[in-house]
């Protein structure tokens, strides 16, 4: 078990909050991040807590951030291909 006193709690509570709202649904059931949104469902189903799954959450978007920072980008939200049938394809961006 890790010390509780250890690191930030003002930068934890912010990574908190902004992976919150990232897996969070809207009323129409849509995720603000679908990529990060099933990223979650998969570490869910993986047999973690959702607490355990949010830091990872936090922690890829603490990796997604730093690259950012590091080579002066802005963040561009990757495109997810989902099959709905076997002719049609949906891109979701």
């Amino acid at each position: 078990m890790q010390n509780k006193n250890q690191g930030n709690r003002e930068l934890y509570s912010i990574l908190y909050l902004l992976a919150m709202q990232q897996v969070h649904l809207n009323t129409k059931g849509q995720a603000r991040n679908p990529l990060l949104r099933a990223y979650f469902e998969s570490k869910v189903s993986e047999g973690k807590t959702k607490i355990q799954a949010l830091l990872c959450i936090m922690r890829r978007l603490v990796n997604i951030i730093y690259s950012m920072m590091k080579n002066k980008t802005e963040y561009r939200m990757p495109e997810i291909v989902v099959k709905v049938t076997e002719e049609k394809e949906q891109v979701i961006s």
